[in-house]
């Protein structure tokens, strides 16, 4: 889908950054037909002949090299937010094996089912949750990691205002979960910790249809063994 006011503004923008070397250009091929026909002087003739060259030559190297960087920074800047995308989905995915293990949920992972737990209530989440050392251990790990890719990425803007406002929300919601299960809080705080958990990773997988494709294909990957991988590697350290 093509949207308009963004063509416009990119065809402005091209057309102002542009400007100067066309004008330049102009300027050297007015220049060099005038002289044709008004300057005798072989000596002012060559001068003027080198000046319409530059005026010439110059700016199209400059058209081309502004053209060349532009397409390897966008390459550059799709490479980047593929792989952001990538490492963020993993931490999603391992994320929602740790609740389905928590919840004690069987069965196989989907999609769809990652959406249904949008309809847990906080008494639910509370009635069915069972908490090991190990999955909080591993959440921390992760809420860590996504911290440090927030940050990491969001100085090479890699990320929109609203990417950074839904991974902070979820960073922060881990965070506050590994906090109150450490000090013993009510089950209850807990459980809404955990549901506001689910809400936010159905709203990052909501946020772009190509986050959504790739993490659709992580999750096609993916297999819901007895005790994650992550897991099993935690205990056997």
């Amino acid at each position: 889908m093509i949207h308009f006011p963004q063509m416009k503004e990119k065809i402005r923008n091209f057309l102002l950054r542009s400007l100067p070397y066309v004008i330049s250009i102009i300027g050297g091929i007015v220049l060099f037909t005038v002289s044709l026909d008004n300057v005798r002087d072989p000596a002012v003739e060559g001068l003027i002949s080198n000046i319409s060259a530059s005026l010439l030559a110059i700016p199209l190297v400059f058209l081309l090299y502004d053209y060349t960087t532009t397409r390897v920074s966008k390459r550059l800047e799709e490479t980047l937010v593929a792989g952001m995308n990538d490492k963020i989905n993993t931490i999603m995915l391992h994320v929602v094996l740790i609740l389905r293990k928590m919840l004690k949920m069987r069965g196989q992972l989907t999609h769809v089912g990652i959406l249904s737990m949008r309809n847990w209530t906080d008494a639910r989440i509370a009635r069915q949750m069972q908490i090991r050392a190990e999955y909080i251990d591993l959440l921390r790990q992760y809420y860590e990691e996504l911290e440090n890719l927030i940050l990491g990425f969001g100085k090479e803007n890699a990320m929109s205002p609203e990417q950074v406002r839904l991974l902070s929300a979820l960073a922060r919601d881990m965070s506050r979960l590994v906090a109150m299960h450490r000090l013993g809080g009510n089950r209850r705080v807990v459980a809404r910790h955990i549901r506001n958990i689910i809400d936010e990773i159905n709203d990052w997988l909501d946020s772009d249809s190509d986050v959504s494709k790739n993490f659709n294909t992580l999750l096609t990957a993916a297999t819901t063994p007895e005790t994650p991988v992550e897991t099993k590697n935690a205990q056997s350290k």
